[in-house]
């Protein structure tokens, strides 16, 4: 389904990216794990387009423009604009005639701010904000970096119940230890640029370690 093949990245003559490669198959939800400035957003990055790589490549059936959808690490949204009417020009752009805007905010828990300028949301309101927009589309394949940052823990457990109602087919970058036992079917580990573990979270149940007892060994193991 998505292919990731040995992908480099420099800045500067600061290695980044060491060759990663990984793949992800239809109904995958995988965990991307790793320290801050291992590379994590910078591989998601390539992935989007807006940075190029040294070298490597990615392979996909997919269509990057109507079937793989990114929700950055920074929210992009346009602040003058409010909830509904950013909501409506995403819908606009992607060509979407078929989406009940209100069940959307609903959806989100944004239901109540539909008026409400985007400048004025609060940062976890901004992102449920770009999950949705992230969604709209119905993407087969999404990739989201720290989504649930600024949540409060009550949208925290909506945006992972929520995520498992869709059954997106998905690569998430988070910190949230306590949903990735429960959530994802795959684990990737980066730590200085390269993959260190690419493991089914089954594997690792059966090893009788919680994700997280299993990543701070294999963190400590690179030391």
């Amino acid at each position: 389904m998505f292919k990731v093949k040995e992908i480099e990245k420099s800045f500067k003559n600061k290695e980044v990216l060491k060759g990663v490669t990984f793949e992800v198959s239809e109904g995958d939800r995988v965990a991307l794990l790793g320290n801050n400035g291992a590379g994590k957003s910078t591989l998601l990055k390539i992935i989007a387009g807006q940075i190029e790589a040294n070298s490597g490549k990615i392979d996909t059936y997919l269509d990057f423009k109507t079937e793989i959808s990114m929700m950055p690490q920074g929210d992009i949204l346009i602040d003058d604009l409010t909830v509904f009417e950013i909501v409506s020009l995403k819908c606009k752009m992607n060509k979407i005639s078929d989406v009940d805007t209100q069940e959307m905010l609903l959806m989100v828990e944004l239901q109540g701010q539909q008026k409400q300028y985007v400048g004025n949301l609060s940062g976890g309101q901004k992102r449920r904000l770009s999950l949705l927009l992230t969604i709209l589309n119905s993407p087969k394949l999404i990739f989201l970096d720290e989504p649930t940052t600024g949540m409060d823990l009550e949208s925290v457990d909506n945006f992972w119940r929520l995520l498992e109602k869709k059954h997106y087919t998905s690569v998430i970058v988070t910190h949230d230890f306590n949903q990735i036992d429960h959530f994802f079917t795959k684990t990737l580990i980066i730590k200085n640029g390269k993959i260190i573990a690419n493991e089914s979270v089954e594997t690792i149940h059966d090893l009788g370690k919680t994700v997280e007892q299993y990543y701070r060994e294999t963190i400590e193991m690179e030391d």
